[in-house]
């Protein structure tokens, strides 16, 4: 089990943006974690040398979504969408940071029975990422966080803004994708 201790974690979209360096440079916090989650291995390999320079000068830890597993060894971790976290057995065939996206008490159960590094806990709020999906709120934020020791993010609708707010739910920092470049 490794150790999480960043307030924000930072998710890219699917499809990178041209000035998607500049945005993120734009954003005056610390970026020590960068989840790639990029639509597929043609845009993540686009987009490498991107990644590669901001991982470089800022230190920051590239965790690979679950969709690239088939080159997930050059990064720093991979973190499992929900439904690849139900099909996992065991992780002895993994290393480094592991985390995953969680929903509901069995997601976080299976989770807590792998040992992960980390969870996104979503969606808190409306986001525009999953418009599709029904906002959970923070009582049930938690809730959900409640059953839980592993290190736990906020996702859905975060802003920046948003983290003395998360805390106050026991989140331990927040995740954003589209909207923490909207700040």
């Amino acid at each position: 089990m490794q150790t999480i201790d960043p307030d924000y974690f930072f998710i890219t979209p699917e499809v990178i943006p041209e000035n998607y360096l500049e945005l993120l440079e734009s954003i005056k916090i610390k970026k020590e974690l960068l989840l790639l989650r990029c639509l597929d291995n043609s845009e993540l390999n686009k987009n490498l040398n991107k990644f590669l320079l901001l991982k470089k000068k800022y230190q920051t830890k590239l965790i690979l979504s679950s969709r690239h597993l088939d080159i997930s060894k050059r990064f720093d971790g991979i973190h499992f969408n929900s439904a690849d976290l139900m099909n996992l057995s065991d992780l002895k065939n993994y290393q480094n940071y592991l985390g995953a996206s969680c929903h509901n008490e069995e997601e976080i159960n299976k989770a807590n029975q792998l040992k992960l590094d980390y969870i996104f806990i979503s969606p808190v709020k409306k986001t525009k990422s999953h418009q599709e999906a029904s906002s959970i709120g923070w009582q049930k934020f938690k809730e959900l966080r409640s059953l839980t020791d592993i290190k736990t993010y906020a996702l859905g609708g975060m802003r920046i803004s948003d983290l003395n707010e998360a805390k106050k739910h026991s989140a331990d920092g927040i995740a954003g994708i589209s909207s923490f470049m909207d700040q």
